[in-house]
């Protein structure tokens, strides 16, 4: 009996996740999002299911090739996607709302291009919005995708939470019949536990651990907008002070080592600054986890 009231309070948990991401994100309906240990576990889950043999990526994806090994992955500039996606008609392409390095990508016209020029042979169109917070938050249908996937926590809980827990959207119809059917042996993947046993997959107490932080602190869409606000004057004003070009998102990036240098102490204490092993920086400019008065300059 224990054991069943511990799996019931796991499945209560995974759908009030799910209700925070219908607000955060627009991820509705409920039974459209799918939890995942990770979103290329998510993904590649899917993409298995779809049989799917080549992909396209921009050049500034978090993933690369070593992410789909069984596919033939093609890396191109964003400016040239399109064109290479209706030359080459692969069978899905990754596209992120804000790039690693902070750059916002124009999912809606993008993907609005390539199913206008392709129409019914257009690829699977995902969407990655693990940075949307960067952007605001921008809700899954005005990214016109088919898939999208994002991590839970992220833009949300502090920066140094272990991102464990992930989440993949899909539009209504085939798409989202074959996600039930992939998702289905997965335990609270989806909406409704099995009538049989399902292997293990998101963490229960993943799934717990940021619904808790995210009641604690009354999280909705409406409070991370406003603080988005506040972000964008923090990111402006750590560009001035690193003299680079004021940014299009709250993510800041970094070439020269003399800008990087001029970073705050506080960015850098607090974990906002990744240094990637290819060289230049990023400064993830949260709001909520600077020093109080800093965004007033």
């Amino acid at each position: 009996m224990r054991v069943e009231a511990l799996t019931r309070a796991d499945w209560r948990r995974a759908s009030q996740v799910r209700s925070l991401l219908a607000d955060v994100h627009g991820a509705t309906p409920q039974d459209a999002v799918f939890l995942a240990p990770g979103t290329l576990a998510g993904l590649r889950l899917m993409f298995a299911s779809l049989g799917v043999r080549r992909v396209v990526l921009s050049s500034d994806e978090y993933f690369d090739r070593r992410a789909f090994p069984a596919a033939r992955v093609d890396l191109v500039r964003p400016e040239a996607l399109v064109s290479r996606v209706v030359r080459h008609r692969p069978d899905a392409v990754v596209l992120s709302a804000v790039t690693w390095r902070g750059r916002r990508i124009a999912l809606e016209a993008c993907f609005r291009e390539i199913r206008t020029r392709l129409g019914a042979a257009a690829p699977v169109l995902v969407a990655d919005v693990s940075h949307g917070g960067a952007a605001g938050f921008p809700r899954v249908l005005a990214t016109r995708a088919d898939i999208v996937l994002g991590d839970v926590g992220k833009w949300i809980t502090p920066p140094d939470w272990s991102d464990r827990l992930g989440f993949l959207w899909f539009r209504a119809g085939r798409l989202r019949i074959l996600a039930r059917r992939a998702f289905a042996p997965f335990y609270l993947a989806g909406t409704r536990p099995g009538r049989s046993l399902e292997a293990r997959w998101v963490d229960p107490e993943a799934v717990a651990q940021i619904l808790e932080w995210c009641r604690s602190r009354k999280v909705t869409r409406r409070k991370l907008l406003a603080r988005h606000e506040t972000d964008m004057v923090l990111a402006r004003l750590v560009a001035e002070r690193c003299g680079v070009r004021a940014p299009s998102t709250a993510l800041v990036w970094l070439e020269s080592a003399e800008a990087i240098r001029k970073v705050p102490a506080w960015a850098k204490d607090a974990g906002l600054l990744w240094r990637p092993p290819g060289g230049g920086a990023r400064v993830m400019c949260r709001s909520d986890v600077a020093p109080a008065g800093t965004h007033a300059g």
